[in-house]
């Protein structure tokens, strides 16, 4: 009989700096640095009611410059960490408090279901 407890133990102790985002969503366009996401609404219900408001069966949503960045850097191996070392360098005192808002927009991203993250190596043990 497997312990569930434990696994849900081992997660728990997870580094969550040493996750790594990567992209669901693979309808976007850059321009010019700027990220615009774009969302086809496919079903039939969501194409029944644009239909009635007469709107596009596509939308989209524009990124500012620091979450366009956030989007261009996850790549499927940048962690968390890297993400944020990285923003905090080329964004300085704007993008403060740096960890605190880059965790609050993953978890954005992710609850959309745009992004999923990887455990990533946690055999880490220092963080650069």
């Amino acid at each position: 009989m497997i312990n569930t407890n434990k696994r849900k133990t081992l997660i728990k102790e997870d580094n969550f700096m040493l996750y790594i985002p990567k992209k669901k969503l693979k309808t976007f366009e850059v321009n010019k640095g700027i990220v615009k996401l774009l969302f086809h609404h496919d079903k039939i219900m969501e194409k029944f009611g644009r239909w009635l408001v007469k709107k596009s069966n596509v939308s989209d949503m524009e990124l500012d410059k620091l979450g366009s960045r956030v989007w261009i850097l996850i790549d499927g191996n940048n962690t968390v960490h890297d993400i944020g070392k990285i923003i905090s360098c080329e964004f300085g005192e704007s993008a403060e408090p740096v960890y605190y808002r880059l965790l609050m927009f993953l978890r954005y991203l992710n609850k959309k279901g745009w992004i999923i993250f990887d455990r990533g190596n946690q055999e880490k043990e220092k963080l650069n």
